[in-house]
């Protein structure tokens, strides 16, 4: 898969010490296993991992599982870590290409990036490095990489530019805080972009309240609008991470400043031992999990 094992073992493992954890909320009714979605607000994201491109020849349920997300109300976009659009997901999902490393920023990753933003025509979300601190990319490099290639594609195609996606510890917040204090204030990203995964072993009611609080603070910092660019529960058990994704869901649809967030992962099995496979949206037969079809609302 395009992002790293290493990169998704060490994605937010503090985001429980980096917040205080806070008093048990009550009881949640989460409905596991309803399928139906309730009340969502139409910015959810398609997490699609890059191998379903691959896999689709020979596991028939990921067209059909595609072909679904037509349907539906809940979401907003498409994203794959990569420049180019799935071919098999429907074009009336809009693409969100992203630069997840300096290596997209030329060559045929860029070219399709840019076919891409002008494609759209000034509706295009361009999302801009994947958990950079992870890779050892310096803020200041990413911020001259970003005067140099970003900004340009901004002003040429329309496009709104999503920040560097960092993790919800220490690092991926002081890494963010180094980036953004390289910019001008004509130069700053359209929207701040965050990921959130959860400790495996800790309490979901506790770690709705971590996630809802740093995406607060994200936001406050910056202030600017928010992408929830990756999000999950790494724990084991079903029913904790049925409660932390519908909780988390729920509050994310009801913020106005939340502009789309995804959960992950959508694949025919965990992209790595980091993630649990109670918190995939997809089965190993490319049809939707009930989390997915909860999510998606397919």
């Amino acid at each position: 898969m395009m992002v790293a094992q290493s990169i998704r073992q060490l994605a937010c493992l503090a985001a429980c010490v980096f917040f205080a954890s806070p008093t048990l909320a009550a009881p949640i009714d989460i409905e596991i296993g309803v399928p139906k979605l309730l009340g969502a607000s139409g910015k959810r994201v398609v997490l699609w991992d890059p191998v379903l491109s691959n896999e689709k020849a020979s596991i028939p349920g990921i067209l059909k599982s595609a072909g679904q997300l037509a349907g539906s109300k809940a979401i907003k976009s498409v994203f794959n870590w990569n420049t180019k659009r799935p071919a098999e997901v429907p074009k009336t999902i809009p693409f969100r290409p992203t630069v997840w490393g300096p290596a997209h920023l030329q060559g045929d990753a860029w070219s399709s990036l840019v076919a891409e933003a002008a494609a759209q025509k000034g509706n295009a979300i361009v999302h801009f490095f994947n958990e950079p601190e992870r890779q050892g990319i310096d803020p200041g490099d990413a911020a001259a990489k970003w005067k140099a290639q970003m900004l340009p594609l901004r002003r040429q195609y329309g496009v709104k530019l999503a920040s560097p996606a960092c993790a919800s510890d220490p690092d991926g917040i002081q890494w963010l805080q180094a980036f953004m204090g390289k910019l001008g204030s004509s130069e700053k990203p359209d929207y701040v972009n965050a990921h959130f995964y959860t400790l495996q072993n800790s309490a979901s009611a506790a770690e709705v309240e971590n996630a809802k609080a740093f995406f607060k603070r994200q936001h406050d910092t910056y202030k600017l609008p928010m992408i929830g660019g990756e999000i999950a529960s790494v724990n084991r058990d079903r029913a904790q991470v049925d409660l932390f994704t519908k909780e988390v869901s729920k509050w994310l649809d009801a913020q106005s400043w939340v502009v789309e967030y995804g959960f992950f992962g959508v694949s025919t099995k965990p992209a790595d031992t980091f993630v649990s496979p109670a918190a995939q949206l997809m089965d190993g037969s490319g049809g939707w999990t009930d989390l997915g079809r909860w999510f998606f609302g397919v």
